[in-house]
């Protein structure tokens, strides 16, 4: 019986002919590669690590694929590879037809994720406060380029830790921030003043004029000789194992941007990308800027938040200030300054 005498013994049964019709003239394969095709891209599939995924969304992820691979041992086959999507795995079911095979397994290798590339990140304790509390230190990277920041000398100025908190989550879901990088943070330099709330250490020392600078002073309140405090000391001993190339130090409340040493073009390329002006405060007696910027001659920045900075959100501070320590990493000196 031919596909038209076919189709009239269906319409003379009362069936329709359209679907008699389609179901004569399409094979099975071109069916299956219709709907490889139509499917698109799959809607739920393997998230690289160095996305900004929240941990809830990495657990959710991570939780589909266990599945799936379950599934397919339950069903006698090779569990599924986190790059391949499960259309591709499907159009091996749904044709025996070699040149859509190919062309599918093109497709596939098209689709294929890129290989997630990772950064070392290393917390250490460099010290202990008067009241014993620690100081860590964390390195993230290894690149030859060294930039150091740190939060929350002064105790009462504690905004900063968020952001470097934040900063220290960013380069990690993104590491081509840091090619030929290493980020040394310490987000807390004087944790007894943030558990007071107070700006000296436990000892009523100002711990940004403890240092070794040309120009310090001594005194009770700036310490009665250099490093007499083991906060200060901590920072010190950070800078002689790191050598850093430049350095960020995160204060309030005088909302700009000031340097030590050469560092000016590095506070233009902050400043252009936050709200915070350039400005040149000059350098305290035995602060950290007069010491690694004046005395050592490293770029010293020290990023000077508003009054407010403390009653904003982590996520607000980040959306203002993020860019700027970001482009911070990236920056690298000139030769010419």
């Amino acid at each position: 019986m031919t596909d038209r005498e076919f189709v009239r013994h269906k319409v003379a049964e009362g069936r329709p002919a359209s679907g008699a019709l389609l179901a004569a003239s399409v094979s099975l394969p071109a069916v299956a590669v219709f709907l490889f095709t139509m499917g698109g891209p799959p809607t739920r599939g393997w998230v690289p690590q160095a996305q900004d995924a929240s941990p809830s969304v990495r657990e959710s992820v991570s939780t589909v694929h266990d599945k799936s691979d379950t599934d397919a041992e339950a069903a006698g086959r090779s569990p599924t590879r986190p790059s391949r999507t499960n259309h591709a795995v499907q159009a091996e079911h749904l044709t025996d037809n070699p040149t859509a095979d190919s062309n599918a397994a093109s497709d596939i290798a098209e689709k294929t994720e890129p290989v997630v590339r990772s950064v070392s990140s290393v917390e250490t304790v460099v010290g202990h406060s008067v009241e014993e509390r620690p100081i860590v230190c964390r390195r993230i990277g290894d690149g030859e380029y060294v930039v150091l920041m740190m939060a929350s000398i002064h105790g009462n100025e504690a905004a900063g830790t968020p952001l470097l908190n934040d900063l220290a989550e960013h380069v990690v879901a993104n590491p081509e921030l840091l090619d030929g990088v290493t980020l040394v943070l310490m987000p807390v330099v004087n944790p007894d003043g943030v558990e007071s709330g107070k700006r000296y250490n436990a000892r009523g020392v100002d711990l940004n004029r403890n240092f070794p600078a040309e120009n310090r002073q001594n005194s009770s309140r700036y310490g009665l000789n250099a490093l007499s405090e083991p906060e200060a000391l901590a920072i010190y001993q950070v800078i002689n194992d790191t050598l850093p190339n430049h350095i960020v130090t995160l204060h309030e409340p005088l909302q700009c941007v000031d340097y030590d040493g050469p560092a000016k073009e590095l506070a233009k390329v902050m400043s252009d990308h936050c709200p915070l002006p350039v400005k040149k405060l000059g350098s305290r007696p035995g602060s950290l800027g007069s010491y690694a910027g004046v005395t050592l001659g490293i770029p010293t920045i020290t990023f000077e938040l508003p009054r407010n900075a403390a009653g904003q959100s982590p996520k607000f501070l980040w959306r203002f200030y993020g860019e700027a320590l970001i482009k911070a990493i990236l920056y690298r000196r000139s030769e010419c300054e």
